[in-house]
């Protein structure tokens, strides 16, 4: 008997270690390359247009993961910033009301390239919201559409001496 149940963890840790090999580590590039081309099967890498809806909407958010340095460089006039570290729990200042209900059942997520937009759009799924999009700030910037800074002479002593508002990609003045 004891030699039956020797073999049976034996061959039991075996087949879980052949089975652990079979498991491949997903790189962040390769990672978020597939989710955003499910996303974009999927109809949810959102559009211009849809953005520009969204901000608009009372039950839209229009979410930034990124950096405060990224926040501050450049966003989108009527976006929120929840940044990068613990974005789930800085959303709900946004979305829910004062007796936790959401408010805004539907967001997009937007980071630079939308790689990080694509990880964090998974957790905001399994959080509840009913429609999740993720959509990149250089489409935005890219398509002439303006985008506010935070930086000021006061601000960044190391600037031009300019204050900044609203302002537009260089190519979008060349037209």
């Amino acid at each position: 008997m004891k030699k039956i149940a020797s073999a049976l963890v034996v061959s039991s840790l075996l087949l879980s270690c052949g089975f652990a090999s079979e498991a491949k580590f997903k790189d962040y590039k390769s990672l978020t390359k597939e989710l955003q081309a499910e996303n974009k099967k999927n109809g949810t890498y959102a559009t211009i247009d849809e953005v520009k809806a969204a901000l608009e909407a009372k039950d839209w958010v229009v979410a930034d993961v990124r950096t405060m340095e990224e926040w501050s460089a450049a966003q989108i006039k009527g976006s929120v910033r929840i940044g990068r570290e613990s974005p789930e729990v800085a959303l709900e200042n946004f979305v829910l009301d004062m007796e936790g209900n959401f408010i805004k059942p539907n967001m997009i997520v937007v980071c630079n390239s939308a790689a990080r937009a694509s990880i964090e759009a998974e957790t905001f799924r399994k959080m509840g919201f009913n429609q999740v999009k993720i959509f990149d700030i250089y489409q935005w910037i890219d398509k002439c559409n303006p985008v506010v800074t935070n930086y000021s002479m006061s601000n960044d002593k190391s600037g031009s001496g300019l204050k900044f508002g609203e302002y537009k990609a260089q190519h979008c003045y060349n037209k």
